[in-house]
């Protein structure tokens, strides 16, 4: 597992490591979507994504790669 300075990570482009399915049940694998909020619960951290055509999901650290 990558460790990541999560404040460093927001308003940057990622890979998806796995296929995830967004907000509206898409599946997403192949797409490069832009981390545009950081969000700590029950002291896990999630990453809010934004995909090109506007659709958002959270997803975990280890869901994702940086650029």
């Amino acid at each position: 597992m990558v460790t990541m300075n999560h404040e460093s990570v927001v308003g940057r482009h990622c890979r998806l490591v796995r296929p995830v399915r967004d907000n509206e049940g898409r599946g997403r694998f192949k797409e490069e979507p832009l981390i545009v909020k950081q969000v700590e619960n029950l002291g896990r951290v999630m990453y809010l994504v934004k995909f090109d055509d506007g659709s958002t999901t959270f997803l975990f650290p280890s869901e994702i790669s940086l650029n």
